[in-house]
């Protein structure tokens, strides 16, 4: 049995049953510990009866630390703030073997146990962002699947992680450190026991899948090793509803054809089926549609000056840009 851990609100609530309906397709030895950040979020899972799934209210798990910080931080980096948090919390109620977090917008197209097995007798368990290109800010490893074993190490790093996140958690780059994501390479330095997945198929996101090769909608290659993908990573992803149409576009750029049939367009049908059956909607038509112009010019300029000190001083500082995709319900 693998236990695994998340959080969203109910404007994430498309995305949140896309992953677990995702892994009940590839496998039924698991269980979802999700924590409901508002009400409808928590009525709605409930009231589907998921088999997998334990649902709790944020209301009933907050406790003074998190809600002494709360008011400072915008709802992306507050969720961010919790991550850690939850996982301690779902670990140590259900006494668990071991738990693994998981970001919300994840599709599951292989079997996570592979992940599993390889972590093996680790303590903790971290997966890498494999850029496309270089990212100073985000760091090399990403939390949307980061892996803790009940065992003193493991737990002592993931207290580590939820008190660094309680102390500062925000959506700007300051003295190395970005949102929830840093702290995990204080881990991997600092922890023993520590295993970084090897896996490719772990993670594959609009910010590497240009380093791959793709055989089939199941597969990718990288330097002519084949691996299959275990889960797509749908960042920044958003949900138009037009009529009777529901629109999918990309959150940075243009999503490449080949992409677009392989996963993008399997995706959306997955979230189509759930509007219409779980949210009360009535989709007959689906669309992948790009960005803008102006937004992909504006992104591109931004991805290019990540690392600019000069760039970052006005865009966090001066301009205090802070990302929240959590807010807007759509």
């Amino acid at each position: 049995m693998i236990n695994f851990c998340t959080l969203f609100n109910s404007y994430y609530l498309q995305k949140g049953i896309a992953t677990y309906l995702s892994l009940e397709k590839v496998t039924d030895e698991f269980h979802i510990y999700v924590m409901a950040f508002d009400k409808e979020c928590y009525e709605s899972l409930k009231s589907y009866g998921f088999n997998h799934m334990t649902v709790e209210l944020l209301d009933d798990f907050e406790t003074p630390e998190l809600l002494a910080v709360k008011a400072e931080r915008n709802m992306a980096e507050y969720c961010w703030t919790c991550s850690a948090a939850i996982t301690y919390y779902f670990v140590n109620k259900y006494k668990l073997p071991s738990i693994t977090y998981l970001d919300a917008d994840l599709y599951f197209i292989h079997n996570p146990k592979i992940l599993i097995e390889e972590i093996g007798d680790a303590s903790v368990g971290l997966s890498e962002h494999w850029f496309g290109y270089k990212n100073e800010r985000a760091g090399r490893f990403c939390v949307q699947f980061v892996y803790f074993k009940n065992d003193n190490e493991g737990m002592s790093a993931l207290k580590y992680w939820k008190d660094s996140c309680i102390n500062w958690c925000f959506a700007r780059y300051e003295d190395g450190k970005y949102g929830d994501q840093t702290y995990i390479e204080d881990i991997y330095k600092n922890y023993k026991n520590v295993h970084v997945i090897e896996h490719r198929g772990c993670g594959l996101a609009p910010w590497n899948y240009n380093i791959y090769n793709f055989p089939d909608a199941e597969t990718l290659e990288y330097e002519d090793k084949k691996y299959p993908v275990v889960f797509f990573h749908f960042h920044g992803v958003k949900f138009l509803r037009e009529r009777t149409k529901l629109v999918m576009t990309s959150g940075d750029g243009s999503i490449a054809k080949n992409l677009s049939k392989l996963f993008y367009h399997p995706y959306l049908l997955l979230i189509l089926h759930i509007y219409n059956k779980y949210l009360g909607a009535n989709y007959n038509d689906i669309e992948i549609r790009d960005i803008p112009l102006s937004k992909k010019i504006y992104n591109k300029l931004k991805h290019s000056l990540h690392d600019n000190p000069i760039a970052k001083f006005f865009y966090y500082k001066v301009f205090d840009v802070r990302y929240n995709g959590y807010d807007k319900k759509k």
